[in-house]
């Protein structure tokens, strides 16, 4: 969006980017809260970039080296073997994150435990484990707002009560559980959430210090999936068997943020994004001159945040 923005107003652009193919996170998500089909809005705005003669695009491509000043920096990317200096006035760190792998609740351990991405993308591609799913859990803030990383994630809830909804949509007599600490369906997203309590998905919350246990039980020939946690309202433990169990992995910090953080020379927050000037009063510039931000390198935030910051 940045480097389409900038080339429709005369400017050259260098579009540098990691991965084979241009689109970052949004290739795996298919739609949004509000109903956008990401697919569609992305494959457009790709075409746009590959048609605009004034953005150069790099794909697998490295940043190696990185120097000098606002008005001329010069970085040098390494792509298919070969090395190019680029000569720029600015830069934009557009970076993006990551999704946290579990550890925790059999991940990678039982094939119908997955993050609520691949949820989705299961969702998207009509998967027959999905489909056939009559009782789906899903479990909140998996990897975050803990010691070791202290912050909540932003968008994890909003995305469970998408999936929940579409779910629901598809089999309107699925049980949807979703096992929560605290909902942060921020904004009109609040409306969402009311939906899905309407449609029948139920909401049990639990307390950090007493999360919920995943275990597989054989019982007659069959291993089944249950989920345990304490309803904090109820005061009890309550066990819950399921087809599948969707956790709401956390967003983290790309795996390449410290080496661009010191190659441009830009601090980064206590989470490991990328720290702007000014929340308030400069919130896309960095300290450094002439380098700007954009998107979840930023922090966590949703596609039309994203986008209006971009």
């Amino acid at each position: 969006t940045a480097a389409l923005s900038l080339a429709e107003q005369g400017f050259e652009v260098y579009l540098v980017e990691k991965e084979r193919e241009l689109g970052g996170m949004a290739r795996r998500i298919h739609y949004t809260l509000e109903g956008m089909d990401v697919q569609a809005y992305l494959a457009d705005i790709t075409s746009k970039v590959y048609q605009n003669t004034s953005i150069h695009k790099i794909t697998g491509a490295t940043i190696t080296e990185a120097s000098g000043y606002v008005g001329n920096f010069v970085t040098k990317v390494e792509s298919e073997g070969r090395t190019r200096e680029i000569h720029h006035g600015i830069t934009i760190i557009a970076t993006g994150a990551d999704e946290y792998k579990p550890t925790e609740y059999l991940y990678g351990k039982d094939d119908r435990v997955l993050t609520l991405l691949e949820l989705e993308e299961k969702i998207a591609r009509g998967d027959e484990k999905v489909a056939n799913a009559q009782n789906v859990v899903m479990i909140q803030c998996v990897g975050c707002r803990q010691q070791d990383r202290n912050y909540c994630a932003r968008i994890c809830c909003s995305q469970a009560v998408k999936n929940a909804l579409k779910l629901k949509e598809l089999n309107p007599e699925r049980d949807v559980y979703i096992i929560y600490r605290d909902i942060r369906t921020y904004g009109i997203r609040e409306d969402y959430y009311r939906e899905a309590a309407d449609k029948e998905v139920k909401f049990i919350r639990y307390e950090p210090e007493d999360n919920p246990q995943v275990e597989v039980i054989e019982q007659g020939g069959k291993r089944i999936l249950r989920v345990t946690a304490t309803d904090f309202i109820m005061g009890k433990k309550i066990a819950l068997d399921t087809d599948l169990l969707a956790l709401a992995a956390a967003v983290i910090p790309s795996a390449t943020s410290d080496k661009v953080s010191s190659l441009f020379k830009v601090p980064l927050s206590p989470d490991g994004f990328f720290k702007e000037a000014h929340v308030k009063l400069r919130p896309v510039d960095t300290t450094v001159d002439g380098v700007f931000l954009c998107g979840t390198a930023h922090y966590p935030k949703h596609i039309s945040e994203a986008v209006s910051q971009a």
